[in-house]
């Protein structure tokens, strides 16, 4: 396990708090047990793909999967990474969570930061979506992690116009700041919706996209834009102001 020196220098060249850093580091533990050992078995999704691959200024927290074959042991995934991981000194444990179109695990680690006691435990959330295929050629990418003890490593992610239709539907099914700002920023990236795609993701909700309907939770995200995003974000939080601006923009031709 990396020391805390080393995860202090990384955290300063990375512009993340030393808590954040210590995730990160758990983070890509975790993304290179479960590629090398499981390959393409699940597609890396959401906030942490964007930023590991696509990269987004947002620091992400948690890990979303789309499962890609059907065949899925829950047990051996998590008992191969959790041993992995204590082989390196990282002790934790798992807390799983089973539904009919999803896994949430939420995982417990005593991290490099961990000094005994239950504060400076680390937890990172784990999301795993039985319910839909991936519905675009998936794309395959290398990892070259900051940290000495982590080689490089292939992971398998979705493909960004599928992340953005995600994010429409994120935005108009729950209340998180962070997805308008990841929309956002795949605009600027020059991505471009597909409306077929993002009624494909909304069917699940029995939702078709409706741009006063999404202008409104777009909204919504305001109340808590500086509190979801504030510490995540690597240099100036843009202001939301703006920022609807923009999305509304784009949707307004759609």
């Amino acid at each position: 396990m990396i020391k805390k020196d080393e995860l202090k220098r990384i955290a300063d060249a990375k512009r993340l708090s030393v808590e954040n850093a210590e995730t990160d580091y758990l983070l890509e533990l975790l993304l290179f047990y479960i590629y090398t050992e499981f390959g393409d078995l699940l597609i890396l999704k959401g906030g942490t793909a964007l930023y590991k691959i696509y990269n987004l200024n947002r620091f992400s927290e948690d890990l979303d999967f789309t499962l890609h074959k059907r065949r899925f042991d829950l047990t051996k995934f998590l008992n191969k990474t959790m041993r992995s991981l204590s082989l390196i000194g990282v002790g934790g444990k798992a807390e799983v969570e089973k539904y009919r179109n999803e896994i949430n695990v939420r995982l417990q680690f005593k991290g490099p930061l961990y000094d005994g006691s239950k504060e400076s435990l680390c937890f990172i959330s784990l999301n795993i979506s039985l319910r839909e295929r991936v519905a675009k050629e998936l794309r395959k990418e290398m990892i070259f992690p900051a940290y000495r003890e982590i080689p490089s490593f292939d992971i398998f992610v979705m493909n960004e116009t599928e992340i953005m239709a995600e994010k429409v539907r994120a935005i108009m099914t729950r209340n998180k700041a962070r997805d308008v700002y990841d929309l956002w920023f795949l605009l600027k990236r020059g991505v471009r919706p597909e409306r077929s795609l993002i009624d494909k993701k909304l069917k699940i909700y029995k939702m078709k996209f409706s741009f006063d309907a999404f202008v409104e939770s777009v909204e919504e995200k305001k109340a808590f834009w500086n509190t979801d995003l504030r510490g995540l974000v690597v240099g100036e939080l843009v202001e939301f102001g703006r920022v609807k601006k923009d999305v509304v923009s784009a949707f307004s031709r759609f």
